[in-house]
Order: C-alpha cells, then sequence, then structure tokens
C-alpha cells in the first residue's frame, strides 16, 4: 500500500491525515496522482487534470521534495511500499 499523508489544511480537505492506497503495479508520479484524485475527488483542489500538484503544495515521497529530481511527475515511480507526503505552504508577509 502507499500511504498517503496529509499536513495542515489538506487533512481538513480530505477529512483525514492519512490514507493508503493499494496499487496493482508501480506508477509514474503524474499516474499515481491521477489516480488517487479519481477516488478522493477533493484532491483536484491541489492536484490537476494532467497529474501535477499546484504549486501551494510541496509533495515528499518518502521523505524527499519530489522538485530534486529532473522531470518528477514522468521519472519517479510510485510503488505500494511508498509514503507521499502532502505538505501545504504558507506564505507569509
Amino acid at each position: 500500500m502507499v500511504k498517503l499523508i496529509f499536513l495542515g489544511h489538506l487533512k481538513n480537505l480530505i477529512g483525514t491525515s492519512m490514507v493508503e492506497v493499494e496499487i496493482s503495479s508501480p506508477l509514474q508520479l503524474k499516474m499515481f496522482l491521477i489516480h488517487i484524485t479519481k477516488i478522493y475527488s477533493a484532491l483536484s483542489r491541489v492536484i490537476d487534470s494532467d497529474g501535477h500538484v499546484s504549486a501551494e503544495v510541496l509533495l515528499l515521497i518518502n521523505g524527499i521534495d519530489v522538485n530534486v529530481y529532473e522531470d518528477p511527475y514522468n521519472s519517479v515511480i510510485v510503488e505500494n511500499k511508498d509514503e507521499i507526503t502532502f505538505v501545504p505552504i504558507s506564505h507569509g508577509g
């Protein structure tokens, strides 16, 4: 199972701080994100139809910011053992 963790206001959006999703085979990150928006439609507020996360959300996979990878939505592969954390980015001024 892939563990999804939602922090800050995102846990209110989803209604829980953690869910687990089983996938039948490894998926590109963008395909996995599209898949979970079909299960949790509220996620479409932070994941677009191309499977990209809003700039207002930091996405960590196994504790690593996906933006450290080149072309993360195509190159990162999600497997059942992974943990994905959605962290809202708060800006102040």
